[in-house]
């Protein structure tokens, strides 16, 4: 697969570089002698990273009872693998050469899939919730690769399945040789990150998941469900859409039904997303 991978990234003529500030961090998280000083300064590096990342902390998401102040309080009070979602995060919104109407919709899906994966993690036990955050971030890396290296191909893709009522899956093939979620897995194999990510990523729409050929196959299963139901749930409110698509059977998506979740389960996790994505949204959102 990675070969296969490595084709991928080679046709893609203008691949974006993991943000300068995540591998940093990446780095010294790797290190057992890592301090809060080290990582503060490494963050602070970047100005716009340190600022969104600050914001995010004291977001209610986090459930942060005082306000946090500095980027070393932050490191503390998160801890080290929330401190890795967190920046991540704030580094990616910063890949985009431009930042317009498209890229704001694009930001809001991912940071909005994110946040719901994180809740329903948590509240069905499908996932490590850091780990569902990041999967849910990076579903759709691909979409983001796109618009980077060919904005205007891009650009036209999306006019024309909104014309057409049709979803951009179906016309990715018109304007670029591999779909997104090959990109986005391809891009995440080049940035070296862990064969779960990486499937998550391909998988996210189709489940294909060969539970015998996958270590820990039943697990990255359930982390890939988590993400497809959350992507339908972005869908059925409208994040990061144009509009809400009322008609979509949340029930009837393929994430529910790996996940073996009834009709009132699924009801109450689109409650619970939509109302703590709507009070975090200025948080985590512009």
């Amino acid at each position: 697969m990675s070969s296969d991978f490595k084709t991928v990234v080679g046709s893609i003529r203008d691949l974006p570089p993991m943000p300068v500030v995540a591998v940093k961090v990446l780095e010294l998280l790797n290190d057992p002698n890592v301090n809060y000083e080290k990582l503060g300064a490494a963050i602070s590096s970047d100005p716009a990273v340190s600022a969104r990342m600050l914001k995010v902390a004291n977001s209610a998401f986090y459930s942060m009872k005082r306000q946090i102040k500095t980027l070393e309080h932050a490191i503390a009070i998160v801890g080290e693998r929330t401190l890795r979602s967190l920046v991540l995060a704030a580094s990616l919104e910063g890949m985009n050469k431009s930042y317009g109407l498209l890229e704001k919709m694009l930001w809001e899906d991912s940071m909005g899939c994110a946040i719901g994966c994180r809740i329903l993690a948590r509240k069905f036990s499908s996932a490590d919730p850091e780990e569902a955050f990041l999967a849910g971030l990076f579903r759709h890396l691909g979409k983001i690769v796109m618009n980077y290296s060919d904005p205007d191909a891009y650009r036209s893709l999306v006019e024309m399945a909104y014309s057409e009522n049709i979803s951009t899956t179906e016309l990715e093939g018109r304007f670029f040789p591999y779909a997104h979620a090959v990109v986005g897995a391809a891009v995440l194999d080049k940035w070296n990150f862990s064969r779960f990510m990486v499937m998550s990523t391909l998988h996210h729409e189709d489940l294909q998941i060969s539970l015998d050929d996958e270590e820990n196959g039943e697990d990255l299963l359930r982390l890939t469900a988590t993400v497809n139901l959350a992507g339908h749930i972005c869908r059925k409110l409208g994040i990061g859409q144009r509009q809400p698509d009322e008609e979509l059977s949340l029930q009837n998506c393929p994430g529910a039904k790996a996940l073996n979740l009834d009709e009132e389960e699924v009801q109450l996790a689109l409650v619970d997303v939509e109302q703590i994505f709507t009070e975090n949204r200025d948080y985590f959102i512009g």
